[in-house]
């Protein structure tokens, strides 16, 4: 794949390299990309915590039971022992 930037943004590619940030203008890249996905597409985690207040609301409300692990593993906890 080729990219060819112009402007500001091939200013902060070079700065990235010149600064030690990167070896490469391709690792630049590279590193840019990861940090938006970490920072703007990561909402699993978001869903996750939702999820889990979720239950804890239920569960306070009594309209969900959470077990401990010796009720949730029953007759299987022998085999962990």
């Amino acid at each position: 794949m080729n990219v060819v930037l112009r402007g500001v943004t091939k200013e902060y590619l070079d700065i990235m390299v010149e600064d030690g940030y990167a070896n490469t203008q391709s690792e630049a890249i590279r590193m840019a990309i990861v940090y938006f996905g970490k920072e703007h597409l990561n909402k699993e985690i978001e869903l996750v915590n939702k999820k889990l207040d979720y239950i804890d609301a239920e569960a306070k409300a009594g309209r969900r039971k959470v077990l401990n692990s010796k009720e949730a593993l029953g007759e299987y906890e022998k085999y962990l022992k």
